[in-house]
């Protein structure tokens, strides 16, 4: 028998000769789905997890401490779907990963690693509040979930076209409900087809969220430390470095703590005198805009325009306020400006703030774009309470370029398109290599 404390069950795979160039394979079906939180602790002996492909036969299954299931035993019952026998508790948060960064061994038969997926669910208690009472706030949460939909959303009419079938199609099971915690669970599932990684449900401390996101982000310090000695800006969060051509190297995991800006401001004062810098943020996925403007700034001369953005202030598709400019100034002081050429790094896992910063470089003198699209998503998400305990964050504006054309579910597009799989970065790191191979020609001219 598996104990359940076991910080994590790993089962190795065996090394394939060779993997094959293709997109990693994904999970296609979750018994409970994730987030659920109507799992009826005795009837559910069982967990399940099916692929989309064939898989290799090893597993990670990652976690640990009391939010952990007590696991009795995993079996394939073929090639693509997993049965993990479980015994769980009621009124209990289990949370568990499917792959981890130090455990990847769900991969499919050709060697492709699983992109790491988190996996929770909430037990029912064993005694339920009073039914009655419980449909009465089920119905006045639905209501309001509906009306500040309409009124606050400013994706409303862009994912989903037609949000009052998908409401007259989940009402009965939201209104009956035996939960706040289920009812939030279900509105999340209602939420779905919007795929916004910037709304959510918040219940206490329990969250709900609607988009979900398995993507690499190509980032791989190893590689990185092929060509760079690195050392951190005041901690992980940022590291830095120069190679023995002069280019300089600044990688930014998130704009939010524990980032010290102060350090990241010192590493810039001592990469200044480079010949040209590599900025390398395809491991972030946003934070605080303010944090990013101000390591932007570093790079930008004068005042510039970097994006715009319009607030939902009433429903309907004409809903809107004015379009607002964002902008950015640059350093005044000549010992916080770096002039030379940047090459600035993306991949898919760039998005919200992060894309705001990556349109904040590309108002420098001599900026290009290196790697592969961005995600497309910024909300700038406002919470709206819904009478049930339970809290909707919604976002608030439409993100847009300069030429005013929302980038929301398309991204912004690099310079230079490096198109990069798991096969490549086992040994080499091929967008890090072009920006390497592009600002050696810049500096040699």
């Amino acid at each position: 028998m598996l104990s359940s404390i076991l910080a994590t069950i790993v089962f190795v795979l065996g090394t394939p000769a060779v993997l094959a160039a293709q997109e990693p394979p994904k999970v296609v079906a979750l018994s409970p789905e994730n987030f659920s939180a109507d799992v009826d602790a005795k009837a559910t002996t069982t967990l399940t997890v099916e692929f989309d492909r064939a898989m290799g036969g090893g597993k990670s299954i990652c976690g640990g401490g009391p939010n952990f299931p007590n696991v009795k035993s995993t079996t394939w019952l073929n090639p693509k779907k997993l049965v993990i026998e479980v015994e769980l508790q009621p009124d209990h948060d289990y949370e568990m990963g499917l792959n981890c960064p130090s455990f990847r061994n769900f991969a499919s038969a050709e060697g492709v690693a699983l992109v790491p997926l988190p996996w929770s669910f909430t037990t029912l208690p064993a005694v339920l509040p009073d039914q009655v009472e419980q449909k009465k706030k089920n119905r006045k949460a639905f209501d309001t979930l509906q009306e500040r939909l309409a009124e606050s959303y400013s994706y409303y009419d862009l994912r989903v076209k037609d949000w009052d079938k998908r409401f007259g199609a989940a009402k009965s099971d939201l209104l009956a409900a035996k939960t706040d915690a289920a009812w939030a669970s279900l509105a999340a599932r209602l939420l779905k087809p919007a795929d916004d990684i910037h709304m959510s449900l918040r219940l206490g401390e329990r969250r709900y969220p609607v988009g979900t996101r398995a993507i690499d982000s190509l980032y791989r310090r190893k590689l990185v430390e092929k060509q760079f000695e690195l050392k951190p800006a005041g901690n992980e969060q940022a590291l830095f470095g120069r190679n023995e051509q002069g280019i300089g190297y600044l990688m930014i995991a998130g704009w939010s703590a524990p980032l010290d800006l102060d350090a990241v401001d010192d590493a810039l004062g001592e990469l200044r005198e480079c010949k040209a810098l590599i900025v390398d943020v395809r491991p972030n996925s946003g934070g605080d805009e303010l944090m990013a403007r101000r390591v932007a700034a570093w790079f930008v001369t004068g005042t510039k325009t970097y994006a715009k953005h319009r607030l939902r202030e009433r429903a309907g598709k004409e809903g809107f306020g004015p379009i607002t400019e964002r902008r950015i100034s640059g350093n005044g002081n000549a010992k916080q400006r770096f002039g030379g050429p940047i090459a600035v790094l993306t991949s898919r896992y760039v998005m919200s703030s992060n894309e705001s910063f990556v349109m904040m470089c590309e108002q420098a003198v001599d900026c290009t774009t290196i790697g592969q699209p961005t995600f497309g998503s910024s909300g700038n998400p406002k919470p709206h309470e819904l009478g049930n305990g339970v809290t909707i964050v919604l976002p608030s504006w439409q993100d847009l370029r300069l030429d005013g054309s929302c980038l929301e579910g398309e991204g912004l597009a690099p310079d230079v398109l490096v198109e990069v799989g798991e096969q490549e970065l086992q040994n080499a790191d091929p967008i890090l290599e072009k920006a390497l191979e592009l600002l050696r020609a810049k500096i040699e001219q």
